[in-house]
């Protein structure tokens, strides 16, 4: 089906489905118009369909929002259908959300997953009066006219927490972690004022002038209270202050003013927050964050309930936690408790239901900030080494919920925590991702469940068996979910991760197990950058696995659920080996897949070596470029390029297609469709047809590429230079170009990209600066007959090596996923 836009999802992909289900369009209305008044704020809005359960149209029944093929599928698009459905004069019991590629179908009361909508002779008119009372409909009504106007909201306050940190940068001259560092001890400061002296606020741009007037900073003289405080103890050292000029701090309580934490909603606060916290510690401290729809599956998936005691830890910035305390919160407030249950179990909640370590201060600090502002729970974090326990507040077995994801990579020397463990007894070293799992096993009590985050490898290497048993011994495995490497490559770490779901035994056994629930997850929601982009399956494995807990079993197996029995001491928990064997059981099948890679691999060998042949046979006859049998001449790129820009101010109702460029010159691609209110930048440049562009964050990785027909028109922020040949250049000019593009193409040429970039941070944050860029010096044929030739073999030698390439990562993913029973075939049955 080719689907290109939003209309094309809505007539070539929902129109269908929906008739599928008994719903003619007769019984539809189209960009339904909503009126929302909430206070003196008023907002009409256009929900794309609502269906209705009879012609006249007097009970809407489905609500469906449309998005086109390039946009994901995420918690806002899910949480935007659910508050329309909600926000029609009658409720509409079912949201669907589609993009083409996927549909989601949500029941709009309890927000639940659905496996598909229900046919509509299966729906009866009362179906939401039969489920719940006026109140709670009136209840959800007001929070979905709540969920509608935070939006806006959510970018204010981004804007002014951008702003801030930027005054705190260009006039302190901090790094953008110091930055965040003073910038939180402002912020809390302002949110002390409004929450503890409503009558009083200090913290006001008048009030600061005139005490500044006595020669006294009066946040300054906040700061000191809140630090002595005892109900924020820990989230400041007490010798600690704030280090910037009082120019800068007037300059921050200025951006603030007329802004009311008090009257903003936490999720406001909280998603804001989060958003500026991510932007600015993945810079240098991306180990500390685990992707949002990780988080999102694993704590759903978990399911926490009213009153559990949650404990992570290894919490960095503390996603999981405020992850747990949002979903609990939410049952808290559907439950039909009376106001004073209701505020008791959130007072629970708060303050002592959820725990969390870290051992580094700042991420610590960071995390007790991040909870306050989410709506509170930063009591239970402690700046603490997690695999120690905390007398009376961290001990094993206290807890009905483990949720984490430990730090991969480093090692526990420490001999006194090392013989603490089953798994480090009698070792010199061993890596604290083994001693976490065990960590998590003793914090909860039989019958607790845990979620950790871990190294694919631990579940399939021969090397760490001894790991495994000791889970088979301890937990019934629930669930393992093998993760694609790009999850985490955008937060620095290009592991492939599994999840683990496990139940604590009552006491320690023989290993054996109940069945499993396996899944091989091939995107969760990422691109190597760690941006966004559609087909997360995330969401389906959750259906799936939801359903194996309810029932035990599954309706249907495939790659994204199925069932392992009768395992146990020795076993592998790999769920890509498990799913290939699986799958390719039949000897004759796993053959002949075998045999065509075979057959593939060997006609890429018979290409290339055609090809070396006829290289030889050319730079014999002095025909082509190889860097010494022709005349080549050393140019500077600016002789041959010249940068361009066509900057275009956004609009904040106007769709923009913004591109990407991947890495080892992979090519461009359309990396996602925004509205200009979403972009951070206020501005982006138009790229044309033959655009040269690379990546400035990662040159050294080999983001190089030209622009084709496909993307003529797309968009690209500052960090994405555009470069034409010069129009004085004496060749082809497309011709250059194509050529240049291969030249960038050689790795030899990302070697010198990363000589010549700059940063003051991590590798990773390198960056290569267009006037270094058109410094470099490249060679190039004298002349353009032999231009074309070497265009012509270049282009022709790389075609065959990556045919080669290709055939290997075949050959690779298959050994890989299929394990020892694939050696053991015989090619020549």
């Amino acid at each position: 089906m080719d689907l290109r836009t939003e209309e094309d999802v809505k007539i070539k992909a929902v129109l269908p489905y929906l008739k599928e289900r008994g719903f003619e369009e007769s019984m539809m209305d189209f960009e339904k118009s909503i009126v929302v008044q909430e206070g003196r704020k008023q907002k009409t809005i256009f929900a794309d369909i609502v269906v209705y359960l009879e012609k006249s149209k007097k009970t809407p029944i489905v609500l469906v929002e449309t998005k086109a093929p390039t946009e994901v599928i995420g918690k806002a698009a899910r949480e935007q259908a659910i508050s329309y459905a909600r926000l029609l004069d009658k409720i509409a019991p079912y949201a669907v959300v589609s993009n083409g590629l996927g549909t989601q179908v949500y029941h709009s009361i309890t927000k639940d997953r659905l496996g598909d909508l229900p046919n509509r002779k299966e729906i009866t008119k009362d179906i939401v009066s039969n489920t719940i009372g006026p109140a709670l409909i009136a209840s959800l009504q007001k929070e979905a006219k709540h969920e509608l106007f935070i939006i806006d909201d959510v970018q204010t306050f981004k804007k002014v927490l951008k702003n801030c940190h930027n005054i705190i940068r260009n006039n302190e001259g901090y790094d953008p972690v110091q930055a965040f560092d003073e910038l939180s001890k402002v912020l809390f400061c302002k949110m002390y004022e409004e929450f503890s002296n409503t009558q009083n606020n200090r913290f006001r741009l008048s009030i600061f002038d005139d005490f500044q007037k006595s020669n006294v900073n009066i946040v300054r003289t906040i700061f000191s209270e809140t630090v002595t405080n005892p109900r924020y103890e820990g989230l400041f050292r007490g010798d600690e202050t704030i280090l910037l000029h009082d120019r800068t701090i007037r300059e921050i309580v200025a951006s603030f003013e007329g802004y009311d934490l008090s009257l903003t909603a936490f999720d406001v606060k909280g998603e804001a927050f989060e958003f500026f916290l991510s932007d600015t510690f993945t810079g240098g401290l991306g180990e500390f964050f685990t992707p949002r729809n990780v988080v999102e599956f694993i704590v759903d998936a978990i399911d926490p309930k009213i009153g559990d005691k949650i404990v992570d830890p290894f919490c960095g910035t503390g996603g999981f936690l405020i992850y747990a305390f949002e979903v609990i919160s939410e049952k808290i407030r559907l439950q039909d408790f009376s106001d004073d249950q209701r505020e008791a179990w959130q007072k629970q909640l708060s303050e002592e239901s959820l725990f969390g370590t870290d051992w580094k201060e700042r991420t610590a600090q960071a995390c007790k900030m991040n909870m306050i502002v989410h709506g509170d729970g930063h009591n239970g974090i402690y700046l603490h080494h997690g695999l120690e326990n905390i007398e009376g507040k961290i001990e094993e077995g206290k807890f009905n919920l483990c949720l984490t994801n430990p730090p991969f990579g480093s090692i526990e020397t420490d001999k006194k925590i090392l013989n603490k463990y089953d798994l480090g007894k009698g070792r010199e070293s061993q890596t604290r991702e083994i001693l976490a799992i065990e960590r998590a096993i003793r914090l909860i009590k039989p019958g607790g469940k845990i979620g950790i985050v871990m190294i694919h490898g631990l579940l399939g290497n021969e090397s760490t068996q001894y790991v495994r048993n000791y889970i088979l011994k301890t937990c019934q495995i629930l669930g393992i979910i093998t993760l694609n490497e790009d999850t985490f490559r955008g937060y620095n770490a290009g592991v492939r991760t599994s999840i683990l779901f496990l139940e604590k035994k009552k006491e320690a056994d023989d290993g054996s197990q109940k069945p499993i629930f396996m899944s091989v997850c091939q995107n969760t929601g990422y691109s190597p950058t760690g941006q966004e982009i559609p087909g997360n399956e995330l969401p389906d494995i959750l259906m799936r696995y939801q359903e194996f807990m309810k029932n035990k079993k599954l309706e249907k197996t495939d790659r994204l659920g199925f069932l392992i029995e009768s395992i146990g001491l020795g076993a592998r928990l790999d769920p890509p080996f498990y799913w290939a064997n699986k799958e390719d059981f039949d000897r004759g099948k796993v053959s002949e897949n075998v045999v065509n890679t075979w057959n593939e691999l060997t006609n890429a060998f018979n290409y290339a070596d055609q090809v070396k042949e006829s290289l030889k046979i050319a730079i014999k006859q002095n025909e082509v470029v190889n860097g010494q049998d022709l005349v080549l001449k050393t140019v500077k790129l600016s002789d041959l390029l010249i940068e361009v820009k066509r900057p275009v101010k956004l609009d904040p109702d106007t769709t923009y297609s913004l591109l990407g460029v991947k890495w080892y010159a992979k090519g461009a691609f359309l990396r996602e469709n925004k509205l200009g209110r979403e972009i951070k930048a206020s501005t982006l440049f138009r790229v044309e047809t033959g655009d040269l562009i690379y990546n400035r964050l990662f040159g050294f990785k080999g983001t190089f590429a030209m622009i084709g027909d496909d993307l003529d028109g797309c968009y690209v922020s500052n960090e994405f230079p555009l470069f034409v040949v010069r129009d004085n250049v004496n060749m082809d000019r497309q011709l250059l170009a194509k050529y240049l593009l291969l030249y960038f193409s050689n790795p030899k040429f990302w070697e010198n990209v990363e000589r010549v970039s700059t940063g003051s941070t991590t590798t990773s944050r390198l960056r290569l600066n267009q006037k270094v860029f058109l410094n470099m010096q490249v060679n190039i044929p004298s002349n353009e007959e032999d231009l074309q030739k070497s265009v012509t073999r270049l282009q022709a030698f790389i075609e065959a090596t990556n045919q080669i390439t290709e055939a290997y990562e075949k050959i690779r993913n298959l050994l890989e996923q299929s394990g020892e029973s694939l050696l053991r075939l015989n090619f020549n049955e």
